[in-house]
């Protein structure tokens, strides 16, 4: 007698399989976008660079070579350790000297900062919650605060302060040790524009307004006691750096003045100057201003190593870039050209460059051009 053949039952079955099948090839899409999604630290930065991140090293002239950036990323890039840290929107990109990639690590920054001593960076976004301390080798420690960032600084022995808007106060001032220990607050009744680390405390720039004018008020705070220990008098300026000297006292470089304090908050020279600063620095209580005249077409280098006289001035007859002082040298990204100088004023060298570049570093023996999209490194002339 012929088997009876349920074709009904068949035709079940068969659905049943192409759904257990249709579902076990969904099953492994999910799993496989699951580990690519929980080891992307691993795989993307790799991914990412190809084609935007890579070292051209050039064969035809000894000891240059080329990083390329991704077009259009607005990145910031410092020497920590003698490694290039290379700060984009996502990623912060860690070289060697001659352009090879160590490292690549991924932060949650929004328009991040970096601000680096010889051996850490430390990131943070203005008006964000957190920040964090590198070194070449790892991330050391991150943390969150509770009000929005208004700005960072590390100190050269790793301790960090950190500037917080506040509800009850003008802002918030957050010292913590290089463990990433906090270990001093203050709320702070005037707004901090600049800190200062000095010894056991730090020289805090706050703004005001007398008179209709903005004014800098310096007051030098010790991590273990309550009180203000001096507090200077007004400078009729708007500070952008305030720096500690070696004696205790202070140098503030501002927008239309400069002014040298000693270790009790007092007076003891300031410079005015007539021109719009573009850039500064600061070293071993010797100090840098840039200075243009547009309507001239004309730059002015201001040379400060005395408290006691005027600085050395050097005029030139174009728009300049950059200033850096380092080994108690000046150089000066001049248009199409790098210039260094003693402060003296004498100047020691002056060679030909590309004028697409925006700022210089200086490590050992090369210069680091950083331009909109790309790190040009090349011997020093």
């Amino acid at each position: 007698m012929a088997k009876t053949v349920d074709v009904v039952l068949l035709r079940e079955r068969r659905k049943r399989k192409r759904r257990l099948f249709r579902f076990l090839i969904i099953l492994a899409v999910v799993l496989f976008g699951a580990l690519l999604y929980t080891s992307r630290e691993k795989w993307f930065p790799k991914l990412e660079k190809i084609g935007s991140q890579h070292a051209n090293l050039n064969a035809e002239t000894e000891g240059e070579f080329m990083l390329t950036v991704s077009g259009g990323v607005d990145y910031h890039a410092e020497f920590v350790n003698n490694n290039l840290f290379v700060l984009c929107d996502k990623y912060i990109y860690i070289y060697d000297m001659n352009g090879e990639l160590q490292d690549s690590r991924q932060h949650a920054y929004s328009n991040a900062i970096m601000k680096t001593n010889q051996d850490k960076a430390l990131l943070y976004s203005h008006n964000g919650t957190s920040f964090r301390v590198d070194n070449s080798k790892k991330m050391l420690f991150e943390e969150n605060l509770d009000d929005s960032i208004w700005f960072g600084v590390l100190s050269d022995d790793g301790r960090v302060a950190i500037i917080t808007g506040s509800e009850t106060y003008a802002c918030c001032l957050y010292i913590y040790d290089a463990t990433g220990k906090l270990i001093y607050t203050r709320n702070c009744l005037e707004r901090l524009i600049d800190v200062s680390f000095q010894n056991q405390g730090c020289i805090c720039a706050t703004i005001g307004s007398e008179n209709g004018e903005v004014v800098t008020v310096l007051k030098y705070i010790q991590f273990q006691e309550s009180d203000v220990q001096w507090t200077s008098e007004a400078l009729p300026a708007l500070c952008w750096h305030v720096y500690s000297m070696k004696d205790g006292g202070a140098f503030v470089i501002g927008d239309t003045k400069t002014a040298y304090y000693n270790n009790t908050g007092d007076l003891i020279n300031s410079y005015a100057y007539n021109g719009s600063l573009i850039d500064c620095d600061f070293f071993n209580n010797q100090g840098a201003v840039l200075l243009k005249n547009e309507s001239r077409r004309q730059s002015i280098l201001l040379l400060f190593s005395d408290s006691s006289t005027n600085p050395v001035t050097v005029y030139f007859d174009s728009i300049c870039k950059n200033v850096k002082i380092q080994d108690n040298i000046i150089y000066l990204l001049d248009a199409g050209k790098i210039r260094s100088y003693s402060f003296t004023g004498t100047e020691l060298s002056c060679f030909e460059i590309n004028d697409a570049y925006e700022k210089i570093l200086k490590n050992g023996k090369y210069f680091y051009l950083l331009g909109y999209d790309r790190i040009q490194r090349m011997s020093g002339g």
